[in-house]
């Protein structure tokens, strides 16, 4: 048994090296951001959608595809104050309201301008203090 464990020494040593020599290279790795040049697809739709949220709004989650951007966040405001805030933002805007549901504390209104359209999903629990608040910007 001694002699066996013998032989391992000299490779546990070099797995140590190896290890600590990729850690160490790891370490050092600084990736450069590439800039093709080209145009990328969903550029413009990400500088449009950035929609203003109600004071003391929190972020929850943010998410982007080619041709869309989803944002939600959760506010103390009721879902009629979030939902007139929204009218007021789409309406100093130009945007025009396509429809407009609300059935069972669930406010789903959708504004189109041209080539966008934005839905806006508000909810709310009977029992939960806040409101939770959904915000789409897509392409047609």
């Amino acid at each position: 048994m001694p002699g066996d464990f013998k032989k391992l020494i000299p490779i546990l040593v070099v797995l140590v090296f190896a290890f600590a020599g990729s850690y160490f290279a790891f370490l050092q790795y600084n990736p450069e951001i590439q800039n093709g040049g080209g145009d990328v697809k969903g550029a413009k739709i990400s500088q449009e959608s950035e929609l203003p949220m109600p004071i003391s709004s929190e972020k929850i989650s943010s998410s982007r595809t080619l041709n869309s951007q989803q944002t939600t966040f959760q506010t103390k405001k009721s879902p009629e104050e979030v939902m007139m805030f929204y009218q007021n933002v789409f309406s100093d805007k130009n945007w025009t309201p396509e429809s407009d549901k609300r059935e069972g504390g669930i406010f789903v209104t959708t504004y189109n301008d041209q080539d966008l359209l934005a839905t806006v999903t508000i909810t709310r629990q009977p029992d939960d203090e806040y409101t939770t608040v959904s915000l789409k910007m897509s392409r047609r």
